[in-house]
């Protein structure tokens, strides 16, 4: 499958999800309103039978005021072989040359178990815990991933790891280590700007915990962040509104 095909499976999805949250709501309420310490969680493990598509909706209550209101996220579960991947999904803006406008481009965001066992490690510090509690307390932590570009600064040796490390992701407990890839067709005259591009993955490799960087490293990546923001703020400006 190509990484469009998974992203459109995942919307394909959606609907059926969004049935399955209404009518779990109820039962993780009651589970809250039962919990005697908080933050607490209920897991709904979904699988679609048309599908097979294997989706966990993750119920979060951090305090009692969000017994009856609790946040969810929902991730899905791939295999390969015996390896076992978590899946998201994704509608970001990238992009692609300096000469091309920003697009939204459909991303599907692949994160190892060796990824979460590493943010476990280094920032929940519980080895009690199930790997989908892992994935779902990550996930509702960190909503919103800010892609930033590599540097020397943030990684010494990024470059001995292939073409497809160029990219890692700011979230608010620390910092990704990915590995990226488009989708598409490159352009026959070598022109980056003509090349068609159809979809991106990203796979989440490793965790470091903002506590353990350096000075250095967190510095280039706040001016990482900066520059993203400007580029964004610069694009909006550049839209032409009816």
């Amino acid at each position: 499958m190509t990484y469009k095909e998974i992203y459109d499976g995942l919307v394909a999805d959606a609907k059926k999800i969004e049935i399955r949250i209404e009518k779990m709501l109820p039962k993780a309420i009651r589970h809250f309103k039962k919990s005697l310490s908080f933050p607490d969680w209920y897991i709904d493990e979904y699988k679609i039978p048309s599908t097979n598509n294997q989706h966990i909706i993750f119920f979060y209550a951090g305090n009692v005021g969000e017994v009856e209101r609790p946040h969810y996220t929902i991730f899905s579960i791939m295999f390969n072989d015996r390896q076992r991947f978590v899946i998201k999904g994704f509608k970001m803006g990238y992009k692609h040359s300096p000469q091309r406008k920003m697009e939204e481009l459909p991303q599907i965001h692949v994160y190892t178990s060796h990824f979460f066992q590493r943010y476990n490690e280094r920032f929940l510090h519980n080895e009690k815990l199930t790997s989908n509690v892992i994935a779902g307390l990550f996930f509702i932590r960190n909503r919103l991933p800010i892609p930033i570009k590599l540097s020397e600064e943030i990684n010494k040796n990024y470059k001995e790891h292939g073409e497809h490390n160029y990219l890692g992701m700011k979230v608010n407990d620390g910092f990704c280590f990915t590995q990226s890839a488009l989708d598409g067709k490159a352009s026959e005259d070598g022109i980056r700007e003509k090349d068609e591009v159809e979809s991106m993955i990203v796979l989440y490799t490793s965790f470091m915990n903002t506590a353990n960087m350096s000075a250095t490293q967190i510095e280039a990546i706040e001016k990482e962040h900066y520059e993203v923001l400007k580029r964004c703020v610069d694009e909006i400006q550049n839209i032409n509104f009816l």
